[in-house]
């Protein structure tokens, strides 16, 4: 009975306590709030707002978008829908998304060759000469809107060049990310002496949606640029020579490497990680390119090409006749074109081992039909016919048929793409469309993806290397206007 009473008086002392605490709480939010508080009645009408699920979200943009589409039609969407003819405005709107989708994923050109204007002769063309760097130029990326361009040379000085107003601003050059060592090689295996710097840049790229770039050279490391800041923000290590080549695959910030080691690496940007490495050319990797899938193409001093199915872990091997294959570009997702020591642009498709159509000898002057003997190409003093022809670089506008090829024969010759379509071999042929005057060694090319112009990169030397001097010429960007007509 004792013990019943006296945990009776604890649990009465317990409820006491609890009701003079909520009674103190009650009185603090009278005081906060007041009774019948505007506060609290709008928490009390304020209903939970709905939630959008993703295939909400999907759908809500994808209603946008093509509410834009038909603003840029020319008429607006409720005009489309109340139209008689509705099927035949839905058919121009599901022909324009096709387009859309097959033109990003490499599967459809725009047909710009034919647009190029014929140029009469070089003199009519002579184009804008800017001085920025010091030694040879050796790579150019141009913007994916067309309003900037970069460029890289030998003394690891990088420009930037508004294509509006033409003013050249310098960045600050980067630094080797450490000491460049012998990577533990014994004397009787270890490389012969280049004659590439160390602070030489030889490669440069820039993403598709424009914020970074890329570039490498001969410190073997991959540097990257926020194009927003114009800061040096991060350096990949792993290459155990020079970066010969650099590109980012369209839509992502996965960037492809070759090098002299024989490689081709893969590197990840937003994760700042290595992603792997591919294996298989048997001497330098040269150049190579990239679309939005996941196939590389790279060219060597092996003389092949190689395409590289990186989902597949597998390679596709093109052997061509030149002795080395200094630069390639894509087309289409499955064309390409490449140039090489021998003089000759060759165009590819992955579903034969040869050449679809072949061009001997396209910078060499006395059998060229890519301008006439009398147009006033100057070849530079002291260069041989073998040396002027030598084709260093090749560019192409994305998403169309109009290429551009550049040696040392004092031209960049324009062609068009054969037609990325099942026909007869004349039709699958590179088709000439002029030249343009262009003095020195050609060492970098790139098209504006509008078609508007052609940039290239001068130097008195090749790209990679000092076999050849052409001591007439500026080390400098070229800029060649590009007249389009329309359709």
């Amino acid at each position: 009975m004792q013990r019943k009473a006296k945990g009776a008086r604890q649990a009465t002392g317990a409820s006491r306590k609890r009701a003079a605490r909520e009674a103190f709480e009650s009185e603090d939010d009278e005081e906060i709030f007041g009774p019948g508080s505007d506060a609290e009645q709008d928490l009390a009408d304020q209903e939970p707002e709905p939630l959008e699920t993703a295939e909400q979200k999907r759908l809500r943009l994808a209603k946008a978008y093509l509410d834009r589409l038909r603003e840029e039609e020319g008429a607006d969407a409720a005009e489309l829908d109340a139209s008689d003819d509705e099927g035949q405005a839905t058919d121009v709107l599901a022909e324009r998304l096709k387009q859309g989708a097959m033109e990003a994923g490499g599967y459809m050109q725009r047909r710009l060759a034919h647009r190029v204007a014929p140029i009469p002769s070089p003199e009519a063309a002579p184009g804008k000469f800017l001085r920025c760097h010091r030694e040879a130029v050796t790579a150019v990326a141009v913007a994916p809107d067309d309003s900037a361009a970069w460029s890289v040379a030998k003394d690891g000085s990088i420009f930037q060049l508004d294509i509006e107003t033409l003013k050249r601003s310098q960045w600050e050059s980067v630094k080797a990310p450490g000491k460049l060592g012998d990577d533990g090689r014994p004397d009787w295996v270890r490389k012969a002496s280049r004659q590439i710097s160390p602070k030489a840049l030889l490669a440069l790229a820039a993403s598709s949606d424009g914020r970074f770039l890329a570039g490498g050279g001969g410190d073997r490391g991959i540097h990257v640029w926020d194009l927003r800041t114009r800061e040096h923000v991060h350096c990949f290590t792993g290459h155990k020579d020079a970066v010969s080549g650099v590109a980012f695959r369209e839509g992502t910030h996965e960037i492809y490497s070759a090098s002299f080691d024989r490689s081709i690496k893969l590197w990840n940007f937003d994760d700042r990680a290595y992603m792997d490495t591919l294996y298989g050319h048997q001497a330098e990797a040269l150049s190579l390119d990239i679309l939005r899938a996941e196939r590389a193409v790279s060219v060597g001093h092996d003389h092949t090409c190689r395409v590289w199915k990186v989902a597949d872990e597998s390679q596709l091997i093109f052997r061509a006749h030149s002795p080395a294959m200094d630069c390639c570009r894509y087309i289409s997702g499955t064309d390409w074109v490449t140039g090489g020591s021998g003089g000759t642009l060759a165009f590819w498709t992955q579903t034969k081992k040869k050449p679809v159509s072949m061009v001997r000898r396209a910078h060499h002057l006395p059998e060229t039909k890519a301008a006439p003997a009398t147009a006033g190409l100057a070849m530079g003093k002291g260069l041989d016919e073998a040396a002027a022809g030598w084709i260093q670089s090749v560019a192409s506008c994305r998403g169309s048929d109009l290429l551009a090829s550049g040696a040392a024969d004092g031209a960049i010759r324009l062609w068009g793409a054969p037609a990325n379509k099942a026909g007869p071999q004349s039709s699958r042929s590179l088709v000439s469309l002029g030249s343009l005057p262009a003095k020195g060694f050609v060492n970098g090319l790139a098209i504006a993806k509008s078609g508007r112009f052609v940039l290239a990169g001068l130097g008195r030397e090749p790209r990679l290397g000092r076999w050849a001097c052409d001591s007439s010429a500026r080390n400098g960007l070229l800029l060649h206007q590009l007249s389009l007509s329309q359709d």
